[in-house]
């Protein structure tokens, strides 16, 4: 992420690092390799589970970037319609390439389809990309209530927020109405808002040395012996059915802390400007693209079958078409969208050239200046 004008790559490579968290966590859930209640563990599901255990606070992460720094930078149109254009970007091309390849049948393309395309937000074709555009837009507000509180107002109004998205359904062995699982804007602004404090106040704890990577590795233990005590107490009685899952939702206490704790261990990073910092910088922006390339909703149901067929059902050949895929599927979506980034910029430049081009630069550069005013 950026400081004014130029990125920090230990932020940049926490991103990197989050997003390939989210494809392995896609491939373990696409290829069935995490046990529902009452199954029986085997060597794969209980390495799916440490596995996932140590990724899930990926989402979380990704979101404490975005707060980190956008708490202070503010809103801005020009970032917000660049967002929204990539999504398109991928929403209304992917179905004719894949039309063409014979994985799409046109049948398929129909009125609801295309209106799905055509409004990815409100649709939720990306679940993701709805919750961060709607807490985008919450931005400014956010931005001016955390500027007029007292640290202490700010802490009083986190409390409550996690004591309602997070600590009760945390501890509950049966499900709230309200709870969405962390996958909604309402537990995003929490995020955001936690991020914003961070920035402002710090977290003295954490100026520790290990303390971050500590807090991320004994929270990520925490999540993954909760879910297989949960899984033994299910086998045996049937109870806790619904808390087998609540350790892997994004809004459960341990993914929180997990990922507060890697998110300060890598605040803390030091990465020295030199060829790996540029490359990481270079790379970095592309990770948005990753996910909304192989999330698509005619490709992350596919992906894993089109890359190893069916799962190994040992272990080690298992944890190889897991590092195969995920490395696979990352290093070929970040190309694509390094590819697009670069056909985006020369777009910009030649519509920049143009006299309605002009106008709306400068429509939008107003709007930008009134909100940072």
């Amino acid at each position: 992420m950026r400081a004014g004008k130029k990125r920090l790559a230990n932020f940049e490579l926490l991103r990197m690092l989050a997003m390939l968290m989210v494809v392995t966590m896609h491939f373990l859930s696409r290829t069935g390799s995490l046990p529902e209640a009452g199954q029986e563990l085997t060597e794969r599901t209980a390495a799916a589970i440490l596995i996932e255990a140590f990724c899930i606070v990926a989402v979380n992460v990704y979101v404490f970037i975005s707060g980190y720094f956008l708490s202070e930078s503010g809103f801005s149109l020009k970032r917000l319609l660049r967002l929204l254009c990539q999504v398109l970007f991928y929403t209304l091309l992917i179905p004719p390439v894949l039309v063409l390849a014979g994985i799409l049948e046109p049948s398929q393309i129909n009125i609801y389809y295309i209106w799905q395309t055509l409004f990815p937000v409100e649709s939720g074709h990306y679940w993701f990309v709805t919750a961060y555009v709607v807490m985008y837009l919450f931005s400014p507000v956010l931005n001016a209530a955390v500027r007029c509180m007292t640290k202490k107002q700010l802490q009083i109004t986190l409390a409550g927020l996690f004591c309602f998205f997070s600590l009760g359904k945390s501890v509950s062995i049966l499900l709230f109405a309200a709870d969405r699982f962390g996958y909604d804007f309402g537990w995003f602004i929490c995020l955001y808002l936690t991020a914003a404090y961070v920035r402002r106040y710090g977290i003295a704890f954490f100026d520790r040395k290990y303390a971050g990577i500590g807090v991320y590795l004994g929270s990520c233990t925490a999540v993954a012996l909760l879910t297989l005590a949960a899984l033994a107490v299910c086998r045996k009685t049937g109870a806790l059915e619904y808390y087998v899952s609540v350790p892997f939702h994004y809004n459960f206490l341990f993914c929180l802390t997990g990922a507060l704790g890697l998110f300060m261990a890598f605040s803390r990073l030091e990465i020295r400007p030199g060829k790996l910092s540029a490359w990481i910088c270079r790379l970095s922006p592309a990770m948005l693209g990753v996910y909304l390339i192989h999330e698509h909703m005619d490709i992350s149901a596919r992906w894993t079958g089109w890359i190893i067929g069916t799962p190994s059902e040992h272990l080690m050949g298992y944890l190889i078409q897991l590092a195969e895929s995920v490395l696979l599927v990352f290093l070929v979506s970040m190309t694509v969208d390094l590819i697009r980034a670069r056909l985006f910029l020369a777009a910009e430049r030649l519509l920049g050239k143009t006299a309605w081009g002009k106008k709306c630069a400068a429509a939008i550069g107003r709007a930008d200046e009134i909100m940072k005013n």
